[in-house]
């Protein structure tokens, strides 16, 4: 509900992404617990063995990127438009459109694809490393312990992966703030700072 006093209008449109936004903010809480933990959200009967849980954090890794991906996809069309007004506004004549095309702007829409490219390399990843049997490229291995039992380790890969997908996410989550698609109760002086933390995010996200 939007307005102020008895008055109000309705946006259906609008009450509609704010629940599948924050439909998708819960599964990316609940598949990020689950690649912590490596305990589902519902319990199973029996006690979970230690290789399960591993094989468990795995598949949990796999659905951050998905809950990141389905972020992403449902909310880039307000961001795009938000985006290309700011540079309508900064760009009103051909020359300035010639010099800064909108594909090469700085700007959230732009970042989100980022965020996009970089999710749908991560994905590619984890396929790629359960077709090969080279050990560089998996995320969990198969080992033995004193006693000659296989035991499963996660690897450097994935810790590094799981590093990245949080500071996507954090990103994600300053774009969909700026853009108000989602509300931190936060004043305007301080969302201003939002810019800073996503360029750290950027390089972070490079430089792992």
């Amino acid at each position: 509900m939007e307005g102020s006093g008895s008055f109000a209008n309705y946006n259906p449109a609008k009450q509609l992404s704010e629940q599948i936004t924050l439909k998708n903010i819960v599964t990316h809480d609940v598949a990020m617990t689950l690649a912590r933990t490596g305990v589902p959200e519902l319990p199973s009967k029996n006690p979970l063995t230690f290789n399960q849980r591993m094989m468990n954090r795995v598949e949990g890794l796999n659905q951050v990127i998905s809950a990141q991906q389905s972020l992403v996809t449902n909310n880039s069309a307000a961001v795009e438009d938000n985006s290309k007004s700011e540079w309508d506004k900064r760009n009103k004549s051909d020359d300035d459109n010639s010099k800064n095309k909108f594909e090469d702007d700085d700007n959230d829409y732009n970042e989100l694809m980022y965020i996009e490219d970089f999710l749908d390399k991560s994905e590619q990843q984890i396929i790629k490393a359960k077709k090969t049997r080279m050990p560089e490229d998996d995320y969990v291995v198969e080992n033995q312990n004193n006693n000659g039992d296989a035991v499963l380790e996660l690897t450097k890969n994935f810790f590094k992966l799981m590093k990245k997908l949080t500071l996507s996410y954090k990103g994600i989550n300053i774009i969909l703030l700026r853009n108000k698609i989602v509300s931190s109760g936060k004043t305007i002086d301080e969302e201003l700072t939002y810019k800073e933390q996503e360029k750290l995010f950027i390089e972070r996200v490079t430089e792992a």
